[in-house]
């Protein structure tokens, strides 16, 4: 067992969201596993377990539980894997699976020379658990200490929605990048909200043009604030697809208000009357870990 901290979503080399990669020789118990995360201390640690070649068992934990999926931890594995010469390429892309709570995913990892360059994740394919509205977004209101009239897009007509891709979070619009970054948020009440609706978290997002702005909050799973996410920039994008708002490829700049500016990619496509959802970006290795 042996592993690394690395960051993804990296934006210009700096920025990004720290996860932690454990890759197993032999399996280890669910609490084993959480107390490692817990230790790592970061919001989320992947564990994998290669099945074979192209097939990869992946588990996700944040310091306080087991969850079904994480796009930034994904990425952060696959690109390991890469550096590691687990899996190999060479000015190409290879594509593997990876096997989650979450189902069966796809990743491709695009090879510069002999290291990995970036790498994508397919998403579970998208659900709308419905739009939130009334006595729900007043309360969404009050949790980020904005005005309910500050919810939304000018010129869409589009509501805060619980939306999933792997996991679901309440995706909500905000009418400028001013009022995203200037939020508040009553950690509590989000965290309140949170349980009531069943959803991972708050994902916050304000559009300039064809520019993205996110920011995202979690408490009900021990995090307060992260500077990337991918599962739900993945949700994220799938919304806005299917609201006909923005089209085809998409990046998401997330964690300025951190001082973490991130970047993530978002590519949606219809085929056969099914959305493709796959959300990448680039990663770098903090720290190696030994056990």
């Amino acid at each position: 067992m042996y592993g690394a901290v690395l960051n993804s979503f990296t934006y210009e080399n700096s920025g990004g969201n720290g996860a932690g990669v454990i890759i197993l020789n032999d399996e280890i118990t669910d609490s084993e596993k959480q107390k490692i995360s817990a230790e790592i201390g970061l919001s989320e640690t992947a564990f994998i377990k290669q099945i074979d070649e192209t097939n990869f068992d992946l588990s996700f934990f944040t310091p306080l539980c087991q969850v079904d999926l994480c796009g930034h931890a994904t990425i952060a594995a696959f690109f390991y894997l890469g550096l590691e010469g687990i899996i190999k390429g060479f000015n190409e892309t290879k594509k593997v699976y990876q096997r989650t709570k979450a189902g069966v995913l796809e990743i491709d990892i695009s090879f510069k020379d002999s290291l990995p360059e970036y790498v994508l994740m397919q998403q579970s394919e998208p659900e709308i658990f419905g739009e939130l509205e009334g006595d729900d977004a007043a309360k969404i209101a009050r949790s980020l200490n904005i005005e309910e009239n500050q919810i939304g897009l000018e010129g869409h007509d589009i509501k805060a929605a619980i939306v999933s891709t792997g996991l679901k979070d309440i995706i909500i619009p905000v009418k400028s990048k001013d009022i995203l970054n200037n939020i508040q948020a009553d950690l509590k009440l989000i965290e309140d909200f949170s349980i009531e609706k069943d959803v991972v978290g708050y994902h916050v997002y304000s559009m300039e043009g064809k520019n993205l702005y996110a920011r995202n909050f979690a408490p009900a799973v021990g995090i307060n604030e992260e500077c990337a996410t991918g599962t739900s920039n993945g949700a994220l994008g799938s919304l806005l697809f299917i609201k006909r708002i923005i089209s085809g490829n998409m990046e998401v700049i997330q964690g300025e208000s951190m001082n973490q500016k991130s970047l993530i990619f978002v590519q949606v496509s219809e085929n056969n009357h099914t959305l493709d959802v796959r959300v990448g970006g680039k990663a770098s290795i903090l720290k190696n870990l030994y056990f």
